[in-house]
């Protein structure tokens, strides 16, 4: 079965969770059709990319869109009762009377034996005219349940769409930690020359070569290291796409360093009014209440009409009839039991409520915690730039003194390791930013707005 593609794509611009990106719902056929992703074909992809072919090819998403069918074919179920119930059948009977005189002749006319063989065909319906309420309380409690369902519906893709974020700048970091050991291999290259340079005239000891050739290995080391951690998370983002074997592409857009126009004021605000969790969990706790309705109805009658028709078809009778009528009763009325029934309703609703504050309490929770981590995560960004600003400055002023002669290899792996360590410390500073607001945004369920300034203005070379 073909995803319900426009469906979905719906739910996306109603959550607006892809924070910046406006997803609208294709109007062609083709654009409903899955595209195939080989290996042999190279691809760009920019987030907003990667958001939308989740959306089309991911199966948990398409697991709880047909969730959503289930639950609303119970709502039909429920209304169901009003449905005439029509059953039919055919009767087939044989009877006989054999007549027994001993040493007596039968008079004329009479048989020894009497068989009549008999097809009664029968049709009757059964239809429920009122019941005080029960249905349509069962009918509410199904649509709350359905409406549950599409509210989880949109927590998962709020979810899927936090994961890719998250992965999507995961790869990023990865990129940049790679770029980080490739220059420090290329570095140690550099250095390995001059310190043979410098045993060769005499000017260094030989244990400066020894220690450039491990400084190189154990860069080597990382790099390889740092390859295989990217190669991990590509493959981990394509899985979360639904192309799980495509892994030829790569990713367009960089860590960001926008600020954010929100206060925590307005994101719990927005949090309580559109969180799909907290929704679904107040959904839940409605349609248990529509069930205790329904179980405490349990007490009334039902209004029903029923109807029958027989015709009776055999070789010595012919037999009709027919019936109709409107009845008021109760249909196998346990008043112990109903009484048992309306106090776990009643229990199950007070439980959905426990956890319908649950939820709300989590919610607010996690929204504040994680809108304080992003502001300190603001602040780490700036002071790991300053550190990163130190550092190069130190490691500039050491490689120019060990290539003048007057430093020693200690004092340049010193200033190297440092300088190594702060460009990773700024890329993670930087990593931890954007994936905290990616949370943020999932706790809040819309996307944060980018106000007009920047936490830092960044260029290639500062790095």
């Amino acid at each position: 079965m073909k995803m319900k593609f426009r469906k979905i794509m719906a739910l996306i611009c109603i959550l607006g969770l892809s924070a910046g990106i406006a997803i609208a719902a294709p109007n062609s056929k083709k654009n409903e059709q899955k595209t195939e992703y080989t290996n042999e074909i190279h691809s760009v992809f920019a987030l907003k990319d990667c958001v939308d072919i989740a959306i089309e090819n991911n199966p948990t998403i398409r697991a709880y869109i047909y969730n959503e069918d289930v639950y609303k074919s119970k709502i039909g179920q429920a209304w169901a009762n009003y449905f005439p119930s029509i059953s039919a059948g055919i009767n087939v009977s044989r009877s006989g009377t054999k007549y027994s005189h001993a040493k007596q002749q039968l008079p004329m006319g009479y048989r020894s034996t009497y068989n009549t063989m008999g097809y009664i065909p029968s049709v009757s319906a059964d239809m429920l005219l009122f019941d005080f309420g029960k249905t349509k309380a069962s009918a509410d409690s199904a649509k709350r349940m359905y409406e549950a369902s599409q509210e989880n519906t949109k927590e998962n893709i709020n979810a899927i769409i936090y994961d890719i974020k998250s992965t999507y700048y995961n790869i990023l970091f990865a990129q940049a930690q790679v770029k980080v050991y490739e220059d420090t291999v290329k570095d140690y290259e550099l250095q390995l020359k001059q310190a043979w340079g410098f045993y060769k005239y005499g000017t260094k000891p030989k244990i400066d070569v020894v220690t450039a050739e491990y400084n190189l290995g154990k860069a080597k080391l990382n790099l390889v290291k740092a390859k295989n951690i990217l190669e991990v998370a590509q493959v981990q983002l394509s899985k979360i796409m639904g192309i799980p074997e495509y892994t030829n592409y790569e990713l367009s857009d960089e860590l960001i360093l926008n600020k954010y126009d929100t206060t925590v004021e307005d994101a719990l605000k927005t949090a309580m009014d559109v969180r799909p969790e907290l929704l679904s969990a107040e959904k839940m706790a409605k349609a248990a209440k529509m069930n205790l309705r329904a179980t405490r109805r349990e007490f009334l009658p039902d209004l029903g009409a029923y109807g029958s028709y027989e015709n009776g078809l055999g070789n010595d009778y012919n037999m009709r009839s027919a019936q109709a009528g409107v009845s008021l009763n109760y249909s196998n009325l346990n008043l112990l039991k109903v009484k048992k029934q309306v106090n776990e309703a009643r229990a199950e609703y007070q439980k959905t409520m426990a956890e319908y504050d649950a939820v709300k309490h989590d919610v607010y929770l996690n929204v504040k915690k994680n809108y304080l981590e992003l502001q300190t995560a603001e602040e780490a960004i700036v002071i790991a730039k300053l550190a990163l600003d130190q550092a190069k400055e130190q490691y500039r002023q050491v490689t120019g003194r060990y290539r003048a002669g007057v430093g020693d290899a200690i004092e340049l792996k010193d200033g190297e390791n440092t300088y190594l360590n702060a460009r990773l410390d700024f890329y993670n500073a930087m990593l931890n930013y954007n994936v905290t607001a990616a949370s943020l945004e999932r706790e809040i369920g819309v996307p944060l707005v980018f106000s007009d300034e920047f936490i830092l203005d960044i260029k290639p070379e500062d790095l």
